[in-house]
């Protein structure tokens, strides 16, 4: 009779079992771009939590990079995806090669605000305002804001290019500037201190304020990749817009607030104008793009499907319908 040791047996099944076992695949590294921290991003960082971006098998590094040198480190392949989609608009009608593929809100959610002694925007003539970049959205709403209040940006003010709410709300309580746009996060709080809020910019202009922008080398080369990054946005945008209490422990654990009152006017305000499926429409979108051009100074013929392309965001909100997915 033949004795088989148990240690055999032991091995002859766990390599059966290792032989059965699927095998596991590493997560595909992303990086995406933001300009400074606000509603636009936070969903991205809800998707990240919630582990959406992990069932599509991304693994999503979040980085804070300022508009113009995002697109800069997306050209060079470094980034794959930013938010700043004002800045992807004034770089894709230069006919830079990069496209806006998702819009989340085509209202901008910022507030004007200046030091406590000024209390219109007539007051600005001759003052200095702080925006991010040369042609970046916020540069462009507060030159129109201006121009509405009867003051010419070229002439009667001071446009001078800083960073983002971090740098130009100490820079406003400082007196190195006398008025600049901030996200509501922001705005709440120079309020509270006592700064003034001048306006709001929704009231002035439509503008895509946040959305997700790549390069069109980029849309050639991985479709795939770019389909599973936007189904997995998309989960966490409608997780922060469709889940109140949740996403507003994320927002005061994203912003470290312990102002729960504060946490809730930031969400408050942001959700009623954020665009639930990535999507705007063209009677929006092409008069921005002739802003652009005046803007820029650009004079060839530019249509809504040459800057945008919402084929990815369609086809994933028909893939979470179909599939009959809800957060």
């Amino acid at each position: 009779m033949m004795f088989i040791r148990p240690s055999c047996v032991l091995l002859v099944c766990l390599g059966l079992f290792l032989g059965s076992a699927k095998p596991s695949f590493a997560l595909e590294n992303v990086r995406l771009a933001y300009p400074s921290m606000s509603s636009s991003v936070f969903y991205f960082m809800v998707a990240q939590k919630e582990g959406y971006f992990k069932e599509e098998g991304l693994n999503v590094e979040i980085l804070s990079i300022r508009g113009e040198i995002a697109i800069r480190t997306a050209l060079a392949g470094e980034v794959d995806f930013f938010t700043n989609a004002g800045s992807a608009l004034a770089a894709a009608v230069r006919g830079v090669a990069v496209k806006i593929i998702a819009v989340v809100q085509d209202r901008p959610s910022w507030d004007l605000i200046a030091q406590p002694h000024i209390k219109s925007i007539a007051q600005l003539r001759g003052t200095t305002i702080g925006v991010m970049s040369p042609e970046g959205s916020l540069a462009v709403v507060t030159r129109e804001i201006l121009r509405k209040n009867g003051i010419d940006p070229a002439k009667d003010a001071n446009l001078v290019v800083m960073g983002g709410d971090d740098v130009r709300y100490p820079a406003l309580k400082a007196g190195a500037i006398h008025a600049t746009l901030m996200n509501p996060t922001t705005s709440i709080k120079a309020q509270r201190e006592g700064l003034t809020k001048l306006a709001s910019a929704g009231e002035y202009v439509n503008y895509i304020q946040g959305g997700i922008a790549t390069t069109t080398e980029r849309i050639k080369q991985n479709p795939a990749k770019i389909a599973r990054f936007m189904r997995a946005s998309l989960k966490g945008l409608n997780f922060y817009l469709s889940k109140r209490e949740p996403a507003l422990k994320y927002v005061m654990e994203i912003l470290r607030l312990k102002d729960r009152e504060l946490a809730t006017a930031i969400y408050d305000f942001d959700s009623k104008i954020m665009l639930r499926e990535g999507l705007s429409r063209e009677e929006v979108l092409q008069p921005l793009i002739e802003d652009m051009k005046k803007t820029t100074k650009v004079q060839r013929e530019i249509k809504v499907s040459d800057i945008f392309d919402f084929s990815f965001a369609r086809k994933a909100v028909e893939d979470l319908r179909l599939r009959g997915w809800r957060p």
